[in-house]
């Protein structure tokens, strides 16, 4: 079966339209419209459907997604082996990240490639903490820049652990400790990301056996920083975010002391395929 059909449909299904999908992939509509018709009478029965809001696989079409995601993957790693053996690495590299990981680890690691396999093309996209899960399940992310997922059913590569901070606008009366108990966070108001989006900070609340008085949440760590500093209320968040917001608030450790996980996710560390195995090298040889 040709691929180039299956690509269309899936960049289709992914964006939610036949027109993003040519402006992804450089067709024009009246082509799209042309394959995605010759791959239904292939088959033998519809593969999209119009909605209000785009186009939709059908049922039948939702039946094959995860056995054409499996062909593509495939289809990928064979170009990525054969270039291997030509002495090259190239082709294209799908991660999700946090926040934090994009500003800090993901520019380390395209500027390595760009300079010595300018082949490679990267395409980034900031998820939450269980998107990131669900696009390496499904198949749309080949590996995410994230904390520890806990249980799952996906490997974790961790490369290092990151303290979380309470931050507060600068003279709160927290600021008098050097460490701040977590217990006497209760009634306090806080602003946090979503717990689909970042898990880490509402672990800290777990831990300490109470549910935090939350005034705003958001899914942004530098939003939730900008509010803090106007006194909208407290927030924890991951060292690595911090070093990279500087502004007028202030932050302490907490006691007991919270550390987070940073690492790579991937569906399978055994099955990666050359590219993906070349950027986990990097970054484990390189991220401190």
């Amino acid at each position: 079966m040709n691929t180039q059909k299956i690509r269309i449909l899936l960049t289709a299904i992914d964006k939610g339209s036949l027109t993003k999908a040519g402006q992804t992939l450089g067709y024009t509509q009246s082509y799209l419209t042309q394959t995605m018709k010759a791959f239904e009478d292939e088959v033998g029965f519809p593969l999209l459907v119009k909605t209000n809001r785009g186009v939709e696989p059908t049922q039948e079409a939702r039946m094959l997604i995860p056995a054409m995601r499996r062909i593509i993957r495939s289809e990928e790693q064979f170009e990525q082996e054969l270039a291997e053996l030509h002495g090259l690495r190239k082709g294209t590299i799908r991660i999700g990240t946090f926040v934090s990981t994009s500003v800090y680890w993901v520019p380390q690691v395209v500027e390595y490639f760009q300079n010595n396999y300018p082949e490679v093309v990267f395409q980034i996209e900031e998820l939450g903490h269980d998107e990131m899960i669900e696009g390496l399940v499904n198949g749309t992310l080949d590996m995410t820049l994230m904390s520890g997922p806990g249980p799952s059913s996906i490997d974790f590569i961790p490369i290092l652990e990151g303290p979380m901070l309470l931050v507060m606008p600068s003279g709160h009366e927290l600021c008098r400790y050097d460490y701040v108990p977590a217990g006497i966070l209760k009634g306090y108001p806080f602003i946090m990301t979503y717990k689909t989006y970042d898990k880490d900070p509402h672990k800290v609340f777990e831990d300490a056996g109470f549910v935090p008085e939350v005034r705003y949440y958001s899914r942004d760590d530098f939003a939730v920083l900008s509010m803090v500093q106007r006194g909208l209320g407290l927030a924890i968040l991951p060292e690595l975010t911090i070093n990279e917001f500087p502004g007028d608030y202030e932050t302490r450790m907490l006691d007991p002391e919270a550390y987070r996980t940073l690492g790579i996710g991937i569906r399978s560390a055994e099955y990666a395929g050359p590219l993906a195995r070349s950027v986990i090298k990097f970054i484990r040889e390189n991220i401190k």
